[in-house]
């Protein structure tokens, strides 16, 4: 079933990683980490390996799904399927930071973390409304809906809110969160799933080597093109909900979140890249970055600090802020040049 790269000389690793990532997405508080061991064997080695580790990784994973359907009592199939998302969400990750040859390793890492991500969300809407038309969540959620909305009616005198929880449904309730999903909530949770486990596993490699963990995001350009898209979709995500068309609408607010999250990434880049200055001292970047994380949980402050953000990104089109003074804008890779 294996490459004949799977020597004992890169079988531990490979072993190590696989069992790692098995462990982490079973685990219920660590299961969000589960693919920081594939991406940590895929820096340290090479592809051949990280691949050899994801082929442990979901044989493991299959065999255990089976094992524990068939002591509970549940079909094959249905074990299966319920462990999609841990292989296609791994093999996703896995082309993303090591593609093989044949595997358009051409595209440059902008244009595979892009496209891994639409693949990600599109099955993550699939098992979503899998599980959203099954008869027994249907059961539970309903349960802790009227749980959630009794107490919150019941708690203090809020005459305002009380009404508004009042004509809460947990029917309301769980068509908003089908309305998120579908519109560019998936797309969201991939990419930060996806950027969170890269920059976890790619900064263990370097601190391991004793090498300086550089900023990923300091040096990413997006194409001033981009916001012609971001401008057009905006406009027809308006119009498709004005006459109706749900689908389009669809398909519109996911282009739209798209490109929100390209400019919010390289907002995040310009932030890096005067932060990552020589001229800042150690002990301000730590106040800076202790500084960002409190108002990043801060209600109503986060707001506005993540819309300044996706605004400082956006403002890189007409202002060069990573300019160098002496000879003029920095070579910078942009997202989807190969």
């Amino acid at each position: 079933m294996f490459p004949e790269s799977l020597k004992k000389s890169t079988l531990l690793p490979a072993l190590i990683g696989a069992g790692l990532s098995i462990f982490f997405i079973r685990s219920g508080f660590f299961s969000f980490f589960f693919l920081v061991p594939l991406g940590f064997v895929a820096f340290k080695y090479d592809y051949r390996i990280a691949w050899n580790t994801f082929s442990l990784a979901v044989l493991g994973s299959v065999l255990i799904a089976i094992g524990t359907a068939s002591a509970r009592g549940i079909s094959t199939a249905s074990a299966i399927w319920d462990n999609m998302f841990f292989v296609v969400m791994s093999a996703v990750f896995t082309w993303i930071i090591a593609p093989s040859p044949n595997m358009f390793a051409h595209l440059s890492p902008e244009k595979r973390f892009i496209a891994g991500s639409c693949a990600g969300a599109l099955l993550f809407i699939g098992l979503i409304l899998r599980t959203l038309a099954s008869p027994v969540f249907l059961e539970n959620f309903n349960s802790f809906a009227n749980a959630f909305i009794m107490a919150h009616q019941s708690f203090g005198p809020d005459v305002v809110r009380n009404a508004m929880f009042e004509t809460l449904t947990p029917e309301m309730i769980l068509n908003t969160i089908r309305s998120m999903l579908l519109r560019g909530g998936s797309l969201i949770i991939c990419v930060i799933l996806f950027f969170v486990s890269h920059q976890i596993s790619h900064s263990l490699v370097l601190i391991i080597r004793k090498e300086r963990v550089t900023p990923f995001l300091s040096s990413l350009k997006i194409k001033p093109e981009v916001i012609w898209i971001l401008s057009i979709s905006l406009l027809l995500v308006l119009f498709t909900r004005i006459i109706r068309l749900e689908i389009p609408e669809i398909i519109l607010w996911n282009v739209l979140v798209l490109c929100v999250i390209m400019y919010f990434a390289q907002g995040l880049g310009i932030m890096q890249f005067f932060i990552a200055r020589p001229s800042v001292p150690g002990l301000m970047r730590v106040l800076l970055c202790v500084l960002f994380f409190i108002l990043l949980f801060s209600p109503v402050i986060n707001v506005i600090l993540l819309t300044s953000i996706i605004f400082l990104g956006i403002a890189e089109n007409w202002v060069p802020f990573r300019a160098s003074k002496s000879n003029g804008p920095p070579s910078t890779p942009e997202a989807g040049d190969n």
